[in-house]
């Protein structure tokens, strides 16, 4: 399963955190030999099934990206990412920051995006589940999400897709709290995480290093807050027009003005 995506608004040009890479022609399709400690697996699946069992959830991010143009200094942007999820097959989004200013609804049928300092929208017909949707908008638009790994049905089998190192750092600090750190390696990036060392091992922090890129870029969130037990309000998942707001086709949607960064959104292929 190819992706990494972010759902509602769009997301981060991420290389697929997990995804298995498609072999270049010619080249063998063995899988690359894997290095992965045992507790760094147990820990990282612990994860994956807690999540895959919830039925519902919300989250807040605060996500943070390099900005590296060419022959300037790094500079580093902050986006802030809410999401709520209600599977199989709804899914809302809100991010506003530095690069963003848009908010997304999954209903089942359709996804739709707002730009809401430009007060657009665009709206695609979408499958009837986050998995296929989250693959549609990668295939199809060029839209890669980040975070949405945790979203998907089975994180732990899309995360470990590609990996070829793993190791269990200990018990580490991460948005306050005690957290078992874990590190990994793909082909074109090095990734860490904290999962929550409590009775809930959800995920608290995620860092991305594009290790093959000038400059070695960084992706990294701090999930801030978790709701599990909430009853999800009625229409949350469903698109209301803003007055004046205009409907434009999805690949008339910009992409964030960013140039040489990570943002936590893209906008379809063929927005600029």
């Amino acid at each position: 399963m190819k992706r990494n995506l972010w759902m509602v608004v769009a997301a981060l040009v991420l290389a697929p955190l997990a995804g298995a890479q498609e072999p270049a022609p010619g080249a063998s399709s063995t899988p690359p030999p894997r290095s992965v400690e045992a507790r760094a697996d147990q820990e990282l699946k612990k994860m994956g099934e807690f999540l895959a069992k919830l039925p519902h959830f919300a989250l807040e991010a605060e996500e943070t990206f390099d900005e590296i143009p060419d022959g300037q200094l790094r500079r580093q942007l902050t986006n802030v990412r809410r999401v709520a999820v209600e599977r199989p097959n709804h899914v809302a989004a809100d991010a506003t920051g530095d690069t963003l200013s848009r908010a997304s609804w999954y209903d089942g049928r359709t996804v739709t995006v707002l730009d809401k300092e430009h007060n657009v929208y665009a709206t695609i017909e979408a499958p009837g589940t986050i998995d296929a949707t989250f693959d549609k908008l990668a295939e199809d638009y060029g839209v890669e999400l980040p975070l949405a790994d945790f979203l998907l049905a089975d994180p732990y089998a899309v995360l470990m897709a590609g990996v070829t190192y793993g190791r269990y750092l200990g018990l580490h600090q991460a948005a306050g709290v005690a957290c078992h750190h874990l590190a990994f390696s793909q082909e074109t990036i090095e990734w860490q995480i904290w999962i929550d060392a409590g009775e809930k091992p959800l995920p608290r922090k995620l860092v991305i290093s594009y290790v093959q890129e000038p400059g070695e870029p960084q992706y990294s969130a701090v999930i801030r807050r978790w709701n599990l037990e909430s009853a999800v309000p009625e229409g949350l998942f469903t698109f209301a027009a803003p007055e004046g707001a205009q409907k434009v086709d999805a690949k008339d949607m910009k992409r964030p003005e960013a140039e040489g960064a990570r943002p936590p959104e893209t906008a379809p292929k063929g927005g600029r």
